[in-house]
């Protein structure tokens, strides 16, 4: 039996109740009382339905005939790649976010994700940030009709960057930079990252090797092992902060409150580890904004890094004031902006093949890096 949370249930910041938490840490289940709280919100009927249609008519089709509810389907580009369906469903004052996959690999990164959803709920140094993190609301693991659901997080999305707005701009940042360093102070501890070497690097690197077929051979292969030596040299002496890091931490998964002046929820926390280098999440989303305003994709963004030997200045001037070090506390500032791509590379491809067969994604993401990387080796023999 899994305990559901609602969202209208949903406690105070300052102290989540222990009987609202998930108790299952397995979080598998086969009977149908899971979905009962939630009767006219959840797909009653086959999913079977889904077929070649597009995501709306799929989303339609799932809840029609059911009790009155508002259906919407959540886009996004990488979503499709993923290969999950994603609704918001309402009714009255309830509502939650529901994810279906449409293949293993998806049903395997939601499995992840509701692990992850219960380790947060259960980790009392989070409680100030309760509000701002998904509840776990239920999951069925097993069948065609198998999803996840949580609550519903509000606010303003802040990957709507407008270049002509310094302000708003210089607050959404400010906002996300600021709760990562709360969050990194509250659940993490400096160590150096030659202890974690095993776990923060090497299998990310794997990944990459295996999922990306331009990675195993030729330039890719060299271009790999150009980057393996290169971060274990820099990783070496590193010093950074082990906590919870979310992995993602992209402008596309941060809420803010309407004047842009706080964080209101974070989505998406699939790929957090409790115990990963925190500072990737300001990296990430440092470079994600300076790739949103410049339309550069992240792979060209860390080859730029690379040539130059260090992050753009005001890139910088950003991580230091979020108290992180740009140098990864190592003296190598190419360091933390090489591991982020890692993370974010690997975490991208563990979820869907889609990513390493795309060579559009591989050419714009991953090539430049490694090739990069390579001529770095190569100037420094």
């Amino acid at each position: 039996m899994v305990t559901e949370i609602h969202p209208e249930d949903r406690p105070s910041a300052a102290g989540q109740r222990a009987e609202n938490r998930p108790v299952n840490p397995a979080g598998r289940q086969s009977d149908h009382s899971l979905w009962d709280p939630l009767l006219g919100l959840m797909p009653l009927s086959s999913p079977r339905v889904l077929g070649g249609l597009t995501d709306r008519l799929r989303a339609h089709r799932l809840v029609r005939g059911m009790h009155p509810c508002s259906v919407t389907v959540i886009r996004r580009p990488t979503w499709f790649q993923t290969n999950l369906l994603v609704f918001r469903l309402q009714r009255s004052t309830r509502t939650v976010l529901v994810k279906h996959p449409r293949n293993e690999r998806a049903a395997d990164a939601l499995a992840r994700e509701w692990e992850v959803l219960q380790q947060l709920a259960a980790d009392d140094r989070l409680d100030p940030w309760r509000q701002l993190l998904p509840q776990a609301v239920g999951y069925r693991p097993d069948g065609p009709a198998r999803m996840l659901a949580q609550g519903w997080l509000t606010g303003v999305p802040a990957d709507h960057l407008v270049p002509g707005r310094p302000q708003d701009l210089h607050r959404t940042v400010t906002a996300a930079l600021s709760f990562l360093a709360e969050l990194r102070r509250a659940s993490g501890h400096r160590q150096p990252v030659a202890e974690r070497v095993g776990e923060w690097f090497e299998p990310q690197l794997q990944v990459l090797s295996t999922e990306i077929g331009w990675c195993r051979s030729g330039e890719g292969a060299a271009g790999l092992q150009a980057l393996r030596r290169h971060l274990e040299k820099g990783l070496a002496g590193a010093v950074m902060t082990q906590g919870w890091t979310h992995g993602d931490f992209h402008p596309g998964n941060v809420l803010l409150s309407e004047e842009r002046a706080r964080v209101t929820g974070v989505y998406d926390w699939g790929n957090a580890r409790i115990d990963g280098p925190s500072e990737i999440d300001a990296c990430t989303f440092v470079l994600a904004v300076r790739g949103a305003l410049s339309g550069r994709p992240l792979g060209r963004l860390i080859a730029d890094v690379l040539r130059a030997g260090d992050l753009p200045a005001a890139d910088r001037a950003l991580l230091s004031s979020a108290d992180v070090d740009p140098d990864g506390g190592c003296g190598d500032p190419t360091v933390l902006p090489l591991l982020t791509w890692l993370w974010h590379v690997a975490g991208n491809v563990r979820k869907s093949p889609q990513f390493g067969r795309s060579r559009w994604w591989v050419a714009h993401t991953v090539a430049p890096v490694l090739e990069e990387a390579s001529r770095w080796a190569s100037a420094r023999r």
